[in-house]
């Protein structure tokens, strides 16, 4: 398989690439996905392309950023899932995932965090794995509950949640 691809039963995940920017400004942009993701804010698609760029950069220098998530066999990116960094926030290198929304309810994004998680700790190394999610966002914390993450801490607008390899 070639490098950086993963593959779970359902999906299969790429690296996000040039591409993928109108279906990614679409996923961005949905109301229930920007909701959480983006603090309901109204991306440009020079923001989106920006956030490609810097995974392909990540990838390049790294070996992990941004993967698009699509169903195994399929062409439509239906999510992302990766590790990006929020230089601003306490824990600044995170797992982070999203769907369409006629994708909730799947179990897909567990699916691709799970594979992602071992992919972090099995190819990149990491002794720990941070995931943060607004505090209502009740469908998230499931989800990595679901990985076995635990509650590491809330601040007033964020629920981090932490795995130890």
């Amino acid at each position: 398989m070639p490098p950086f691809i993963l593959q779970t039963n359902r999906l299969t995940l790429m690296p996000v690439d040039v591409a993928d920017l109108p279906e990614l400004q679409a996923l961005f942009t949905d109301p229930d996905v920007r909701r959480y993701l983006l603090d309901d804010l109204l991306v440009e698609e020079a923001w989106t392309a920006d956030v490609v760029n810097r995974s392909v950069v990540m990838f390049r220098d790294l070996s992990y950023g941004l993967w698009a998530i699509r169903e195994t066999g399929q062409r439509s990116v239906i999510g992302f899932c990766g590790y990006w960094y929020f230089e601003h926030l306490p824990h600044p290198l995170q797992l982070i995932y999203g769907l369409l929304p006629a994708w909730w309810g799947q179990g897909l994004a567990t699916e691709a965090a799970r594979i992602m998680l071992d992919y972090g700790f099995e190819t990149v190394g990491f002794t720990e794995i941070i995931a943060a999610t607004d505090v209502p966002n009740r469908a998230s914390v499931r989800v990595m509950e679901r990985l076995g993450l635990t509650h590491l801490v809330t601040d007033e607008a964020v629920i981090y949640y932490s795995l130890l390899r």
